[in-house]
């Protein structure tokens, strides 16, 4: 687990991620940013379950400073088992400790396989004071039939802190449904910004999750797409990012060259935001 603080972005760093920040003004439905590291060839990971550094330093510290300023940072079970991540923000903040800048680390696994110890990266992060304790959401219908390993190890993370969350629909085959069911309890456990950064089936489902807005028109529940690529090739075996049909929703599209990768960031269905 690393500790060591990071460097900050220069200013014209801040100013070309200002635009795309969570907004400071309250609102009645949550703020998702979907971000992520992708090569060249649009993967994210040389295997299933293979650890894959692909930020360099300025990417990464970009991360971080995204991190800072959101409520949430959150990832599906296989990113957990993968790479056990600290999920916490070393970016320094004015003001704040780390555990005060970090967002809540918020892990997707219907069937509780991440089985987490007090060993863990997030969970060490948690007891040094430099993140905070992660929710694990579960679907309500598996929690109906738990087995008294599964409740005893529930006990044991809740023990330490952490929150095991039941929610209704997770396990459902409608990725729509599942995803409002998600996001809606979170932003009724006070989360006002949600940072998403995979891995691949999270990321691939949220970019085709629509809803229907007061029009009854299908909108995604993304409001910003932020991604990071680097300069390599991870081959045709690799982890893919590429959503099963076309998606054209992205505007407000920028550039910007951090180190020797290169960081897109955009709005995502601008009648969402729009008056």
């Amino acid at each position: 687990m690393n500790t060591q603080p990071l460097d900050q972005l220069s200013d014209s760093s801040t100013a070309f991620l200002r635009p795309y920040l969570p907004p400071s003004a309250p609102s009645d439905r949550l703020f998702v940013t979907l971000t992520y590291a992708a090569s060249l060839d649009s993967r994210i990971a040389v295997g299933h379950g293979q650890r894959t550094y692909l930020s360099g330093p300025e990417s990464k510290c970009m991360t971080h400073y995204l991190r800072a300023h959101h409520d949430g940072i959150l990832v599906g079970v296989n990113t957990l088992l993968a790479d056990n991540p600290s999920l916490n923000c070393r970016y320094p903040v004015a003001g704040k400790s780390y555990v005060e800048a970090s967002p809540r680390p918020i892990i997707i696994d219907p069937t509780f396989r991440c089985k987490i110890g007090a060993s863990s990266n997030m969970m060490m992060a948690a007891a040094n004071k430099i993140g905070k304790e992660p929710w694990i959401l579960v679907s309500s219908q598996w929690l109906q039939s738990v087995s008294p390993t599964d409740l005893g190890h529930i006990q044991f993370l809740e023990g330490m802190g952490a929150r095991v969350i039941p929610i209704t629909g997770l396990q459902s085959d409608d990725r729509n449904a599942s995803w409002a069911a998600i996001l809606e309890s979170l932003k009724r456990l006070g989360l006002r910004s949600l940072m998403v950064e995979g891995g691949a089936q999270v990321i691939n489902d949220l970019l085709l999750t629509t809803a229907n807005d007061v029009n009854r028109t299908k909108i995604s529940p993304v409001d910003v797409v932020i991604v990071t690529i680097a300069p390599v090739y991870l081959g045709k075996n690799g982890v893919e990012v590429s959503p099963t049909t076309a998606i054209d929703s992205l505007y407000d599209i920028t550039w910007e060259r951090f180190g020797r990768d290169i960081v897109m960031a955009s709005f995502n269905n601008k009648s969402r935001l729009d008056p």
